[in-house]
């Protein structure tokens, strides 16, 4: 009965250390890669499995963090569901995700002076 406890409580232990290292390694990508990734991304990581959260600027910033995340030997899957985008500084303006029109080159909506 104690070897069985002794060895559920080893394994655990285990788990812990593992998931600590794969963590580590994970904000260690993240901030060689753009320290500040490293800095606005909070990483946890259960039997494996890394969960990313916090706010990027962009999905093209989100994206390059989730392949950077995979890339981490050891990690099983990833959950990026609470990694949200769309964080806008003071003093700019906020542009739709990947957009493919260009503003300078948005037709006008009408140029008729009997619209007023």
């Amino acid at each position: 009965m104690k070897m069985h406890s002794f060895q559920h409580y080893s394994h655990a232990v285990e788990m812990t250390v593992h998931d600590s290292w794969i963590t580590a390694k994970v904000k260690s990508a993240l901030a060689l890669a753009d320290p500040t990734l490293g800095l606005h991304i909070n990483v946890k990581t259960y039997a494996g499995r890394v969960i990313l959260g916090g706010r990027v600027n962009s999905h093209k910033e989100r994206d390059h963090a989730i392949s950077l995340v995979r890339a981490v030997q050891g990690v099983a899957e990833i959950d990026a569901s609470d990694l949200l985008t769309h964080v806008f500084k003071p003093g700019t303006f906020p542009e739709a995700p990947n957009a493919e029109e260009n503003p300078e080159t948005r037709p006008q909506s009408s140029t008729r002076l009997d619209d007023k």
